[in-house]
Protein backbone atom coordinates (compact mmCIF):
# COMPACT_ATOMS: atom_id res chain seq x y z
CA UNK A 1 0.00 0.00 0.00
CA UNK A 2 1.78 3.41 -0.72
CA UNK A 3 0.56 6.69 -1.86
CA UNK A 4 1.77 9.06 -4.63
CA UNK A 5 2.35 12.63 -4.15
CA UNK A 6 2.46 14.18 -7.56
CA UNK A 7 3.34 17.88 -8.10
CA UNK A 8 4.38 20.15 -11.36
CA UNK A 9 7.27 22.51 -10.78
CA UNK A 10 9.85 23.78 -13.58
CA UNK A 11 11.24 21.02 -14.44
CA UNK A 12 8.22 19.07 -15.01
CA UNK A 13 6.43 16.44 -13.02
CA UNK A 14 7.46 15.18 -9.84
CA UNK A 15 6.70 11.86 -8.21
CA UNK A 16 7.05 10.25 -4.61
CA UNK A 17 5.59 7.38 -3.35
CA UNK A 18 4.89 7.45 0.45
CA UNK A 19 3.78 4.55 2.91
CA UNK A 20 1.54 6.73 5.10
CA UNK A 21 -1.09 9.32 4.55
CA UNK A 22 1.18 11.23 7.51
CA UNK A 23 3.80 10.88 5.55
CA UNK A 24 2.39 11.84 1.75
CA UNK A 25 0.93 14.77 3.52
CA UNK A 26 4.45 16.04 4.56
CA UNK A 27 5.95 15.67 1.35
CA UNK A 28 3.28 17.24 -0.31
CA UNK A 29 3.83 20.33 2.06
CA UNK A 30 7.33 20.15 1.15
CA UNK A 31 6.55 20.33 -2.65
CA UNK A 32 4.08 23.23 -2.26
CA UNK A 33 7.03 25.14 0.17
CA UNK A 34 9.60 24.59 -2.81
CA UNK A 35 7.23 26.72 -5.11
CA UNK A 36 5.63 23.31 -6.86
CA UNK A 37 1.86 23.32 -7.72
CA UNK A 38 -0.49 21.32 -9.05
CA UNK A 39 0.21 19.57 -5.86
CA UNK A 40 -1.33 15.79 -5.47
CA UNK A 41 -2.41 13.03 -3.36
CA UNK A 42 -3.46 9.76 -4.67
CA UNK A 43 -4.24 7.27 -1.96
CA UNK A 44 -3.68 3.12 -2.89
CA UNK A 45 -7.44 3.25 -3.42
CA UNK A 46 -7.35 5.68 -6.44
CA UNK A 47 -8.78 8.36 -4.79
CA UNK A 48 -7.14 11.70 -5.96
CA UNK A 49 -6.84 14.80 -3.28
CA UNK A 50 -5.81 18.32 -4.26
CA UNK A 51 -4.18 20.11 -2.23
CA UNK A 52 -7.55 22.04 -1.07
CA UNK A 53 -8.51 18.92 -0.21
CA UNK A 54 -5.98 17.34 2.06
CA UNK A 55 -7.89 17.93 5.45
CA UNK A 56 -9.99 15.54 4.00
CA UNK A 57 -7.43 12.56 3.61
CA UNK A 58 -7.88 9.79 5.94
CA UNK A 59 -5.21 9.49 8.15
CA UNK A 60 -4.07 6.35 10.49
CA UNK A 61 -5.83 6.33 14.26
CA UNK A 62 -1.99 6.45 15.33
CA UNK A 63 -1.62 9.71 14.13
CA UNK A 64 -4.44 10.98 16.16
CA UNK A 65 -3.25 8.97 19.56
CA UNK A 66 -1.75 12.07 21.88
CA UNK A 67 1.95 12.33 22.80
CA UNK A 68 2.97 10.39 25.89
CA UNK A 69 5.71 12.38 27.73
CA UNK A 70 8.45 10.14 29.31
CA UNK A 71 10.83 11.34 31.87
CA UNK A 72 14.57 9.87 30.44
CA UNK A 73 16.29 11.43 32.80
CA UNK A 74 17.17 10.24 35.98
Amino acid sequence: MSFTVKGMCRHGELAHRRKTAEAALTKARELAKIGCYDVHIITPEGRDYASSEFGDLPRSAVAWRPIQKTNTHP
